[in-house]
């Protein structure tokens, strides 16, 4: 049942159709529910229990009316209020069980089901993140997942207990007369007939709905994300707009399924008026006739009430579940999405204890197979060397770091780190001894105290002073409001970008990983925050392998050789001194961009 990637793009989830049956998919949500067997039981019997006790008013209605209303022998309220009393408490006892079991049983299934979804969330590819949308991936734990609880807490009791009513019911007005009770349910198969149709029809416009709901979700995920820059460019007008159509999207998706949904109360109630009818007209020629009593007369129509009370609203029921199933398709196409990149198996699974060396041998790779990004790369880091990759903008230089993380795997050669394939080595032993700044680092809305220590929970505070101090973030930390327990917004707002950035720099560098990627991680720096980090960043680099993709020449010149990508392939490899003169690329690079940090004079206008 792998659904492959691209499942989370707004073409692929808006096409998909239905796939798997009903019977699978309770199935496996009953695997989560056996968890919980103990209260489904207790539930369960408490809705059975509830159901006989509401069953048996009618009847005591009719032993009322036929044994001492009508013989005038009110002597017999002594023990029948009692009786009433006893059997009405009861039923209330019984709701109330089988309630808080319920309750209990829906609430936590669908944390089970979520964690395993935000699980496999933590384990397939950035190529899920990358091509789907957050806002439809987020719908799924959250607007689905809430679909299939309320159907757990309280759907499903409904069905069980308007099930029970109705064949409770069926059960009674037979024992009473079986011709006047054939009359009465000879209508009921036409009202299964058309729910069983609708059925049909709800499903597939609650999927819709759904889908259409994960890109409203996407859609406002998207406007807050990028607040600023639509209000700097003047786009509130056309955002408002891009939302009010994908609303409207969500709306007409709605319309569509609560006009089939809407359908089914008027139907069922139209019956129920034709079968009320129907009771009246025969049982009274009955009830002249002396075949049945006043009392039972009563009783019988009371009985439909609750065959046909209980029946609309298993109809409404029916449509809650068509919604939730259309959820529990959608959870599990995220439960059992492929994990594209796995841990091999524990027999040949290498663990390192440190990495001394890194190797690359013919690396291709593409997010699209069809479209390689990188080609045929090669290179040696070892010896604590520091290696620069340089190139254009889209040359492939991030996607280098990407495979080295096993982030993805590579289409054509191998990646060898100390020997080994990294395809060999456990993830989570390969990636603890790696320090990874990115461009654009992420930080926590958690105290700045708590993002240093992100990677090393145990750290002490000492630690965490020291590792400020040494990449000079110590000082703007101590005047924040809190010191090392400032919390950090979302986003983190309240600081400026140099100083997430030299947060992060902390970050990676309590750590202490043998080998340390930087990906323009000094580019969002300004010049003066810079000469803070330069001394840092050699303390930082010692005795340590690293990668640097930078541009800057003052971060250039910290590394021992130079790569230079283009189009995905390495096309130059050297020192700086070397490729200076060989004339290619890089001393292009070297004269259009490193030009004032060298301190030479601008190219006059005209040259």
């Amino acid at each position: 049942m792998s659904t492959g990637h691209g499942v989370f793009s707004t073409q692929q989830e808006e096409s998909k159709k239905r796939t798997v049956p009903d019977r699978v998919l309770i199935g496996r949500v009953y695997s989560y529910v056996k968890r919980y067997r103990r209260n489904l039981l207790i539930g369960i019997t408490g809705i059975i229990l509830g159901s006989l006790t509401s069953l048996l008013s009618p009847y005591l209605h009719k032993i009322a009316i036929d044994q001492i209303i009508i013989p005038k022998a009110l002597v017999g309220f002594m023990w029948w209020i009692p009786v009433f009393i006893l059997v009405t408490s009861m039923n209330y006892v019984f709701q109330h069980i089988q309630v808080l079991q319920m309750r209990i049983v829906g609430e936590s299934v669908v944390a089970r089901m979520r964690d395993d979804m935000i699980s496999k969330l933590q384990k397939i590819s950035l190529r899920y993140f990358s091509e789907g949308e957050i806002g439809r991936i987020m719908s799924r734990p959250t607007n689905d997942a809430n679909l299939v609880r309320i159907f757990l807490r309280m759907g499903l009791t409904s069905i069980i207990l308007d099930t029970s009513s109705i064949l409770g019911s069926f059960l009674i007005i037979f024992s009473f007369n079986a011709r006047l009770a054939a009359i009465a349910v000879a209508i009921l198969p036409l009202a299964l007939g058309l729910a069983w149709m609708l059925g049909r029809l709800s499903r597939a416009a609650y999927r819709r709905s759904l889908s259409t709901l994960s890109g409203l979700t996407a859609k406002l995920q998207e406007n807050l994300s990028g607040i600023r820059i639509i209000k700097s460019f003047v786009r509130e007008n056309g955002s408002f707009k891009d939302f009010s159509e994908t609303q409207e999207k969500n709306v007409r998706a709605n319309l569509r399924a609560v006009r089939v949904s809407s359908t089914y109360q008027p139907s069922v109630i139209l019956m129920r008026v034709t079968g009320t009818a129907l009771i009246l007209w025969f049982g009274s020629l009955m009830a002249l006739n002396g075949e049945i009593t006043i009392g039972t007369l009563i009783a019988f129509i009371e009985y439909q009430f609750l065959y046909f009370m209980p029946l609309i609203d298993l109809l409404t029921m029916y449509d809650q579940y068509q919604s939730a199933m259309a959820g529990v398709e959608r959870m599990f196409d995220l439960i059992d999405t492929k994990v594209e990149v796995e841990d091999p198996p524990r027999d040949r699974a290498f663990e390192l204890e440190t990495i001394d060396k890194v190797e690359f041998e013919g690396v291709t790779f593409g997010y699209n197979p069809a479209v390689p990004v990188v080609r045929n790369v090669n290179f040696t880091l070892e010896a604590s060397r520091k290696l620069a990759i340089v190139g254009p903008t889209g040359a492939g230089k991030s996607t280098i770091i990407n495979l080295l993380a096993r982030f993805y795997d590579p289409l054509e050669g191998r990646i060898l780190v100390n020997g080994h394939d990294v395809r060999d080595v456990k993830m989570d032993s390969l990636r603890s001894h790696m320090g990874i700044v990115l461009q654009d680092s992420f930080l926590f809305p958690i105290s700045v105290k708590d993002n240093i220590r992100f990677g090393r929970p145990d750290s002490t505070d000492e630690e965490v002073i020291e590792a400020a101090k040494a990449v000079g973030a110590h000082e703007f930390i101590v005047k924040l409001p809190r010191g090392y327990d400032h919390m950090l917004q979302e986003g983190s707002s309240n600081i400026s970008i140099g100083q997430r950035q030299l947060i992060s720099f902390a970050r990676t560098l309590l750590m202490n990983p043998r080998l340390l990627i930087l990906d323009e991680a000094t580019s969002s720096i300004d010049p003066y925050t810079e000469l803070l980090v330069q001394n840092a960043l050699k303390k930082l680099l010692e005795n340590r392998l690293a990668i640097i993709i930078a541009h800057r020449l003052s971060t250039i010149r910290l590394c021992d050789e130079i790569v230079v990508v283009e189009e995905g392939r390495a096309v130059e490899q050297g020192t700086h001194e070397e490729l200076m003169k060989v004339g290619g690329l890089y001393s292009s690079f070297y004269r259009l961009q490193f030009r004032e940090e060298e301190g030479l004079e601008p190219m006059p206008a005209d040259a």
